[in-house]
């Protein structure tokens, strides 16, 4: 069987969400449709560790509902897509009927990535985080004691609501020499490491799993220092774009492995966009190629995608990585360059102080990055700022003041300082 369809969104996640409706409010007389592996409307993945510690409902995490899509006219087709025809501008499905198209919408979004080379890592009890689906598989496993490998925000994130689930033990185990070395300078991870600790989440860093142990279901795990049992091992270790459909199409990919698309979200083909985490972006604060498989750039990319599908244009504006995380009693955000990252003239303060850390990085007096943990207070401040720094050009006008004296005022002067400039209207 074969159908045809103006806009054909592949992914019903943020991103394609984000542009279906998008399209069909730019054009209201386009036939728009959208293929989901999932028979979920768009929910928010941000919100899954929520739903796994049990803080909130599955019908909290949904962003929308079936009702809305069928108000305002965008069809949904719970298919999987199996193959994409450039030529004839077709998509056959995985049941062999074909979707004839006018513009293609790819919203593919993101994999965790599991070492299924890795012994015992297919057994029954090995999770990822991911979907709705994931939580709910978790959720029905009965165990009492994970671990948890990796230790970016799902580890975390994921750590923290198997705690709150009733995981007597949770162990989270970090290959590198500290947590989230790419976001985090070492003294920021061993705050961290003690705030996990105060909730009961013992943490090991410096030590890489080599295997999953069990003969019928995972039991254990052995590292390369120990051997931890449990019932449940969760896999944190990071996500790649699933781009195999665009691959296979002879769609362009980018140095970073994701689809390569221009500001329009226009892929290689003319008729193909791209968004969310299955596209490559570019960094707001250093302006090189990125992958940022965030919430926000994926819906905002999809707004794109979808009204210049509909014949508009709209330019992606670029996004930041941004390492942020709320859940269970502990804050944790990391934005701009670690230490190790810092070039011109660096200088670091930090201080801790009842329960809070700040860590604020500057270069040339500038600040450069900020890392804190118990609070997000004053985030939209320290965005700014860095954002503008980031911007600053050879004889261009800055747009911010150094901070004076920064060998001798303290965290709280330097915060007041880049206050008082955003008064005077040096960061808009």
């Amino acid at each position: 069987m074969k159908r045809k369809t103006d806009i054909l969104v592949l992914g019903n996640g943020a991103a394609g969400s984000s542009a279906a409706f998008a399209a069909k409010k730019a054009d209201p007389s386009l036939s728009v449709l959208v293929l989901s592996k999932e028979n979920e409307p768009v929910y928010s993945a941000p919100a899954l560790p929520d739903l796994l510690s049990g803080e909130l409902t599955r019908e909290k995490v949904l962003v929308r509902t079936w009702e809305e899509y069928e108000q305002d006219g965008i069809e949904v087709l719970c298919a999987e897509a199996a193959a994409i025809d450039p030529g004839t501008r077709t998509v056959t499905l995985a049941d062999g009927d074909e979707i004839a198209y006018r513009d293609l919408i790819l919203a593919a979004g993101s994999q965790p990535i599991q070492l299924r080379k890795m012994q015992g890592t297919s057994l029954p009890g090995n999770f990822v985080m991911k979907t709705m689906a994931d939580i709910e598989a978790i959720a029905s496993y009965s165990g009492k004691s994970a671990v948890v490998v990796g230790s970016g925000a799902i580890g975390i994130e994921g750590s923290m609501a198997l705690k709150a689930r009733g995981f007597e033990r949770v162990t989270m185990v970090e290959a590198l020499d500290w947590l989230s070395p790419k976001s985090l300078d070492k003294e920021t991870s061993d705050q961290l490491k003690k705030a996990l600790e105060s909730f009961g989440v013992e943490v090991l860093t410096g030590e890489a799993v080599q295997a999953v142990l069990g003969e019928k279901k995972a039991e254990g795990v052995v590292t390369s220092k120990r051997t931890i049992p449990c019932d449940l091992v969760l896999w944190g270790i990071g996500m790649r774009p699933d781009v195999q459909l665009a691959m296979e199409a002879g769609i362009a990919l980018g140095e970073t492995g994701g689809i390569l698309v221009d500001e329009f979200m226009r892929t290689s083909d003319p008729h193909i966009y791209a968004c969310g985490d299955c596209a490559q972006s570019t960094d707001l604060l250093t302006g090189q190629p990125a992958l940022h498989l965030f919430w926000e750039p994926a819906q905002r990319g999809g707004f794109a995608a979808g009204a210049n599908a509909a014949g508009q244009e709209k330019i992606f504006q670029p996004s930041a990585a941004v390492f942020l995380t709320n859940k269970g009693g502990l804050s944790i955000l990391a934005l701009g360059k670690t230490e190790e990252q810092l070039a011109e003239d660096p200088y670091v303060l930090q201080e801790e102080k009842d329960g809070v850390f700040r860590r604020l990085l500057f270069e040339d007096g500038r600040l450069a990055g900020v890392q804190m943990l118990g609070t997000l207070q004053d985030a939209d401040l320290f965005f700014a700022h860095i954002r503008k720094n980031a911007q600053r050009r050879k004889d261009a006008w800055d747009l911010t003041q150094p901070v004076p004296d920064l060998e001798r005022v303290s965290v709280k002067e330097a915060i007041w300082y880049l206050r008082k400039q955003r008064r005077n209207a040096f960061v808009k």
